[in-house]
């Protein structure tokens, strides 16, 4: 894949790992008071002659590799490791601590019934050309994909318990922001409005990101420690009330709490998000699962097999995993190689101390944020969102309400409204779904009359103007099941979230094997296009990568590639990151240098002020009506 073809994500991903590695050589350099013969660019050199990455005499292309591999959790990363690993012909044991596959996708049924479902967690994915790895799966497994509307017809909108949206679109201020109104957003950036103050913070990044990525990134690196309400804050000069109505308008309640790099980053490769669609699968996620499971078939997951301890025992060249049935037995066993693709919190739980992990590794798994995410779907006796309202297209409705996001279906569009049909009558993240989780119990719905109570009255403000009551939908009410992210042990939060710092600081480290090679960290945590599925995929597969690599298999991790399509997390070709991301996993503690990462700081003085466009906004401005475009991108683990 050439440079060129790369997301945005990518190319910075394949920016901080190229950095990360030069300093760490110069590091090591300067520790061993030696030259190491890697130089970047260039960095695939002779690895193999280096005292200090000393390897195996690497096996012979096209011979056969004598190792047992161990993938710790059947998730969406441990289920492609292993489709990748049968037919590479590498044997491998599978270890799942629930007593189900699939992990953060998984599908709730009321019944058996068709299209009586939803999808707890993973449940649309954009056609976007970075998305491409996971519809290219799905096409692989005959995984039915049908159109998913992000944006659908009549979709009601509430802010300040004022029901939208409005009638005329030129209406200055409809939701009563404005210090005019009796808010208290300052009139002026009311009147700019919410998408054009935000695109003044972006753009500059931007523009430089599409003409020189290299200039670009340096830019953005000069705020990489800046979360995205800080940077509102010192470089925009925004006051308080004003950041927390953009985020209001857009995101989840803690949104702006996350890398404003992130931000930007995301936003450059979905600039033109309008011109891709998005997809769903026909009959819920857990379809993808049944055939990825049915793919590794005779190979069979070990279920409620917990994995307490990961040790490189150096005397016999081995990964010591200790796993945990329920009923208390454990055991020992050995391996070659070892994919940990459990969420990071509980990799933390692991007793992983003789697991030789760098400390930014450890770090990591301590501090790297994770966001959660709560979602409750109701069944009613008909469609009335159809009948009664004229949401025929799917869709979302949003507002600031404690449901946040009502999300129709898509998949049932075309049954029989008259019908039974279930509806995400609220979805959820960051601090909204830290709120309503309060509300979730384990056992849903048991012990939940509370929830229902408050998801069935806001769906009633948030439809009132279709004349829907809270009575009505009482009595349309059949059967809800709510499900809290955060409360599960197996993920322990619904995806990753980076905050400032995180990304330049903590990922790169995530992408290198440990264990003297042979410990590698997988999941969508670990992987550049974190919170999406797309990154769970592209993390195992450059694992394997890795793995082979680490057993002088280039050929073999050529095969990977030639397969399973190039991925975007590796460098192959010019610097050739990868060899030394390899290399530097099989340092012993002893060996590793500790790096002084310079810190740049940008002059204040050069902020692009939005208060220069305030001139040109004027009270009859158009608002914003793309009020859906930040939660239609949202995150699409979950």
């Amino acid at each position: 894949m050439t440079v060129g073809e790369l997301s945005f994500t990518a190319r910075y991903a394949r920016q901080l790992i190229h950095e990360n590695i030069s300093r760490q050589l110069c590091a090591l350099r300067q520790s061993h008071d030696k030259e190491l013969p890697i130089h970047p660019p260039g960095l695939g050199g002779a690895c193999s002659n280096d005292t200090l990455f000393s390897t195996n005499r690497p096996s012979e292309e096209g011979a056969h590799l004598d190792v047992k591999f161990c993938i710790i959790g059947a998730g969406v990363a441990g289920l492609y490791i292993a489709m990748i690993l049968k037919e590479l012909g590498i044997p491998f044991d599978l270890v799942e601590a629930s007593d189900r596959a699939g992990g953060r996708f998984y599908t709730h049924r009321f019944s058996e019934a068709p299209h009586d479902y939803y999808d707890v967690g993973a449940m649309r994915w954009s056609e976007f050309p970075m998305m491409k790895k996971a519809l290219v799966l799905f096409e692989d497994l005959n995984v039915p994909l049908i159109p998913y509307y992000m944006n659908g017809k009549n979709t009601p909108i509430i802010f300040n318990n004022i029901l939208g949206p409005p009638m005329d679109l030129s209406e200055y201020d409809p939701y009563k922001f404005s210090v005019a109104n009796g808010g208290t957003v300052p009139d002026e950036y009311v009147a700019i409005g919410v998408q054009k103050i935000l695109q003044q913070a972006s753009a500059p990044y931007l523009q430089l990101l599409k003409e020189d990525f290299e200039q670009g990134f340096r830019k953005l690196m000069e705020v990489d420690d800046y979360s995205i309400r800080e940077y509102l804050r010192v470089y925009m000069k925004l006051d308080y009330h004003t950041s927390q109505w953009l985020e209001t308008n857009i995101a989840p309640s803690d949104f702006f709490d996350q890398a404003f790099t992130e931000y930007i980053i995301l936003s450059a490769d979905f600039h033109d998000r309008e011109d891709y669609g998005w997809k769903c699968i026909d009959g819920g996620s857990s379809v993808a699962i049944s055939a990825m499971l049915n793919r590794i078939a005779p190979h069979k997951p070990e279920y409620c097999t917990t994995a307490t301890r990961i040790a490189l025992n150096r005397v016999h060249a081995k990964v010591e995993v200790k796993l945990v049935t329920p009923s208390g037995q454990s055991s020992i066993r050995q391996y070659d190689s070892v994919f940990n693709t459990t969420p990071l919190g509980c990799s933390q739980s692991m007793d992983l101390i003789d697991a030789e992990l760098h400390p930014v590794q450890r770090d990591a798994l301590r501090c790297l944020r994770y966001d959660t995410s709560c979602k409750v779907a109701i069944k009613f006796k008909t469609a009335w969102w159809i009948t009664r309202c004229g949401i025929t297209k799917g869709g979302t409705s949003f507002g600031d309400i404690p449901i946040r996001t009502c999300c129709y279906p898509s998949h049932s569009i075309h049954d029989d409204p008259k019908k039974p049909t279930v509806l995400i009558a609220s979805y959820t993240v960051g601090q909204d779904a830290q709120r309503i989780g309060t509300l979730i119990n384990r056992e849903s719905p048991s012990g939940e009359s509370r929830l229902k109570e408050v998801v069935l009255r806001d769906l009633a403000r948030l439809h009132a103007g279709s004349g829907i009551t809270y009575d009505f939908l009482a009595a349309q009410y059949i059967a809800h099941h709510a499900y809290d992210w955060r409360d599960n042990p197996f993920s322990g939060g619904a995806f990753a979230i980076f905050a400032p710092g995180q990304f330049s600081h903590l990922y790169p480290y995530l992408t290198r094997p440990a264990a003297d090679g042979k410990l590698h960290f997988a999941g969508e945590a670990s992987s550049a296009h974190h919170a999406w599925v797309v990154g769970a995929l592209e993390s195992a597969q450059r694992a394997v990568i890795l793995s082979l690599l680490r057993f002088g298999r280039r050929d073999l991790a050529k095969k990977v590639e030639k397969r399973w399509g190039s991925s975007s997390e590796l460098d192959w070709e010019g610097k050739e990151t990868a060899y030394v991301q390899a290399m530097l996993g099989r340092l012993e503690p002893k060996c590793v240098a500790t790096v002084k990462t310079p810190e740049s700081y940008s002059d204040p003085d050069e902020h692009h002020d939005v208060k220069k466009a305030k001139s040109s906004a004027s009270a009859t401005n158009e608002p914003d009506s793309d009020t859906s475009s930040m939660r239609s991108g949202g995150c699409c683990i979950v």
